[in-house]
């Protein structure tokens, strides 16, 4: 029984695991330098004027509240790792399909090549799919094997 490999979230899973990872690592330091940065300069800047950095609510019946930059800024930066995270992995899950679905199709005509299987000199990619430039080079040489009788046509 056959299965149909576009139904499935990960095509390969090894390759797209890892590429959402990478993504996810690279986007939470991104945050996490940009957070680094943004409290250090609150801090820096509470230590000079202390006085001006402190934001009062007044609540009806009871005492304001003083709060500094940094209890409002640090639950922002917060959620926005967990937002930038949740985003970069949803985004790393389509555009590694994008990039796996191409390459399985790929390696699987070089596997009926090197098992002399017929193989068509033609190499189907949708439109949108990256590696368009791979895969016209590899028409090109299909091309030039099967011109040669290198390879079996269909």
């Amino acid at each position: 029984m056959t299965t149909n490999r576009r139904r499935r979230i990960l095509i390969e899973p090894r390759f797209q695991i890892q590429m959402m990872l990478h993504l996810a690592g690279w986007s939470a330091l991104a945050t996490l330098i940009t957070a680094g940065c943004l409290v250090l300069f609150l801090l820096v800047a509470d230590q000079r004027s202390p006085g001006d950095f402190f934001f009062v609510r007044p609540e009806a019946g009871s005492h304001p509240t003083i709060f500094k930059r940094t209890d409002i800024v640090l639950p922002a930066v917060a959620v926005s790792l967990i937002v930038n995270l949740a985003l970069g992995l949803t985004f790393a899950l389509f555009y590694s399909q994008r990039l796996a679905g191409p390459l399985h199709r790929l390696s699987q005509d070089m596997l009926r090549i090197a098992r002399g299987e017929p193989v068509k000199p033609v190499f189907h990619m949708r439109g949108t799919d990256e590696l368009q430039a791979v895969a016209h080079a590899f028409e090109a040489l299909l091309r030039a094997l099967a011109e040669k009788g290198l390879i079996k046509g269909p």
